[in-house]
């Protein structure tokens, strides 16, 4: 008789106790923002996706480590390859069969770089947080900028998918006046020859050196 009163309890813990093991957007962003964190000394890979009117989608897979980057770009067809270093940048265009070696303007690719990257941090100081949906996989969280975030820049609301398994984002959409974002498939760990520009691997190309 006992066995059963203590089955019956804790059916009635799993039914109507979910919520003690339960975490709020807070919490999860939170953690999310702490395996981000890793990025700094592990490197980070991501997929963006940029739509715009006219040029339309630009599809890009990036990986990051240090001050370093190769960045695989494809737009209406076209593909280039850019790695870039703390001084210098190498873009292969892929048609031309080209690889143009310029230096490196710091105002462009690493702001670029840290605004990805921090798309993903402070999410609880300039947003209001709302669990939409869960899965068995992933929490799909709604960012709305909060009132008393005024940076012109942030966009006013963003989708967001992160991990059970991983706290890692799945994806971040945003838009921005006539520009939509989307940050995806987003891993931590990347290693020092992949973002290093090996110019035996481009046996056969041209190389325009702009320095």
């Amino acid at each position: 008789m006992w066995i059963k009163k203590i089955v019956a309890a804790l059916a009635t813990i799993l039914v109507y106790g979910s919520g003690l093991f339960a975490q709020t957007p807070e919490e999860i962003v939170n953690k999310m923002s702490e395996q981000m964190k890793r990025a700094d000394t592990e490197g980070v890979v991501m997929d963006m996706i940029i739509k715009m009117p006219v040029i339309g989608a630009i599809t890009s897979h990036n990986l990051i480590r240090g001050d370093k980057m190769k960045s695989t770009a494809t737009v209406k067809g076209k593909k280039a390859v850019i790695w870039s270093d703390g001084t210098t940048t190498w873009t292969y265009d892929e048609q031309a069969g080209e690889i143009t070696v310029s230096p490196r303007k710091q105002s462009d690719d690493s702001k670029k770089v840290d605004s990805d990257l921090k798309a993903f941090e402070s999410l609880t100081d300039g947003y209001d947080l709302t669990l939409e949906k869960e899965t068995s996989e992933a929490w799909y969280i709604l960012c709305k900028k909060s009132k008393s975030n005024k940076d012109k820049d942030d966009p006013g609301k963003m989708d967001l998918a992160v991990s059970k398994s991983t706290y890692l984002p799945i994806y971040m959409r945003m838009k921005q006046s006539v520009m939509s974002v989307s940050i995806e498939k987003v891993s931590i760990g990347v290693s020092e020859k992949s973002v290093t520009f090996n110019p035996s691997e481009y046996p056969n190309a041209k190389i325009v050196d702009k320095r």
